[in-house]
């Protein structure tokens, strides 16, 4: 069975992940009250990953290799590099901790600090000579896991750290715990539900009949399908003999030479936040801002810009000798006129949005200082009796017209910041996050593993060979 990889251009695909991260990350900082708080950690956990992720750049394809105790990672991980494993004054890495092996440059120090790699656990491919040349893999870092089910309980912390922030899972199994229910139960599964890019390695095959290897591949693909990983291959190896490890390496050199691994994973992890967000929002909901100009309207009047007009026009109409004084606002008007904005501003949305709305949208106690102060600083025009009775009409009807434009504008000045920006920030919010939700329902429930192909091969060895085990490396598994 063959994986490919799409294509997928670093600079392109950076720039439109990292503006669906931003958009995430301003979303959750305008509606952070309206998302439930277990949801809200999980989103700025995943926001993190993301982020980091993204800083550090997609040019380098992070594959951890994952399993069990006795699945052969350790000899694996050294049949992919080349060389055991050595570092200078270190014993084998101890199976609490991470190793990792570069090819590639020194660049890579940022993002191994950021995996949470030792020093004294990297092996740069480049500085073993005996290794030989590898250019189809620059730009792999390969991790080594530790065994996830140990009895230290260290071990399974260090695999749940590391495993959301790789880009490619290797999942390692081994013919006699192939179905064991902790790697399908604890990590398979999630794996799946997550969409993260993952292969799954069949070691030890060279201990198999072919009968017997077709038997365990064929029941490992249906665990695998009843775990949600429909799409992901079974690539059947031995880390001992060296069979199967060529169309293994094959696969990784795709994956680091089309450069979309990383890409893929920061994708999967925003699909699996938008899986996580359609839990706090409602489906097919779209937020409609209110109509602004009945609300300047009403508001207006309420501060006595109408009736002031009119009594203005009265004036130039010959109607009236002069024009009243204002009246003080009355709040108890505003907060109605605010409350109904809320009410359909959020029509449609959860309970906890409107609650969003309502504390983005000033009080109205603000609301009737600030339209005040507005109007207060109107320059209001003077009204004279117009001299010609024919002209009287239509110039009173001018003036009381462009009185109510002046306090309309003023009014319109004083909220825009107060209560139309505000709600038009929180419905762009909602609006980001359900972007992220029809992302995650296009995905649908399967994982984004990478597809598999055509080429189908034998999953075991054409004749049986005798058992083995991993300790000609020197490697303990």
């Amino acid at each position: 069975m063959s994986v490919s990889f799409e294509h997928l251009d670093p600079r392109d695909g950076t720039s439109l992940l990292r503006e669906r991260v931003e958009r995430l990350r301003s979303s959750l900082d305008w509606a952070r009250e309206a998302i439930p708080a277990s949801i809200r950690t999980d989103l700025h956990a995943a926001v993190e990953r993301c982020d980091e992720r993204l800083h550090l750049g997609i040019d380098w394809t992070v594959v951890a290799l994952a399993g069990g105790t006795g699945s052969g990672k350790s000899t694996l991980f050294n049949a992919l590099v080349g060389v055991p494993f050595a570092v200078s004054g270190v014993a084998r890495p101890t199976t609490s901790q991470v190793s990792a092996a570069v090819w590639g440059s020194d660049q890579s120090d940022a993002l191994l600090d950021w995996l949470g790699v030792s020093p004294q656990r990297r092996l740069r491919r480049a500085d073993s000579p005996e290794a030989g040349e590898d250019p189809a893999l620059t730009g792999l870092i390969l991790l080594d896991l530790p065994d996830h089910d140990s009895i230290n309980p260290r071990n399974r912390e260090v695999v749940d750290a590391i495993i959301p922030m790789v880009d490619l899972l290797l999942w390692v199994v081994d013919p006699q715990k192939y179905a064991d229910h902790a790697i399908h139960a604890g990590y398979l599964q999630a794996a799946s539900d997550s969409g993260q890019p993952s292969l799954v390695v069949l070691n030890h095959v060279d201990r198999l009949t072919t009968e017997d290897g077709w038997a365990v591949a064929r029941d490992l693909q249906r665990l695998l399908a009843d775990d949600g990983m429909v799409d992901v291959p079974v690539m059947p190896v031995s880390a001992r003999t060296g069979q199967g490890v060529d169309v293994l390496r094959a696969e990784l050199e795709g994956a680091v030479q089309a450069r979309s691994v990383a890409a893929d994973a920061v994708a999967a992890d925003l699909v699996e936040a938008g899986r996580t967000l359609e839990r706090a929002l409602a489906r097919d909901a779209d937020p409609v801002l209110p109509d602004v100009a009945e609300l300047v309207a009403s508001l207006t009047a309420a501060a006595g810009v109408d009736a002031r007009a009119e009594s203005a026009a009265a004036v130039v109409a010959g109607r009236a000798s002069s024009v009243p004084a204002p009246s003080p606002m009355r709040r108890e008007i505003v907060d109605r006129e605010r409350l109904d904005w809320i009410d359909a501003a959020s029509e449609g949305l959860p309970v906890t949005w409107r609650i969003v709305i309502g504390e983005a949208v000033a009080p109205a106690t603000m609301l009737t200082d600030e339209i005040q102060k507005a109007l207060s600083a109107i320059e209001w025009p003077v009204p004279h009796r117009a001299p010609s009775f024919l002209r009287r009409r239509s110039r009173a009807g001018a003036f009381q017209k462009d009185m109510v434009a002046l306090g309309r504008d003023a009014v319109r000045g004083a909220i825009t910041p107060l209560v139309v920006q505000p709600t038009e920030l929180i419905h762009q919010a909602y609006r980001n996050l359900d972007e992220l939700t029809e992302i995650a329902r296009a995905e649908g429930p399967g994982p984004l593993a990478p597809p598999r192909g055509d080429d189908a091969r034998s999953p075991v060895a054409d004749s049986p060979a005798a058992p083995a085990d991993d300790e000609e490396t020197g490697a303990r598994s």
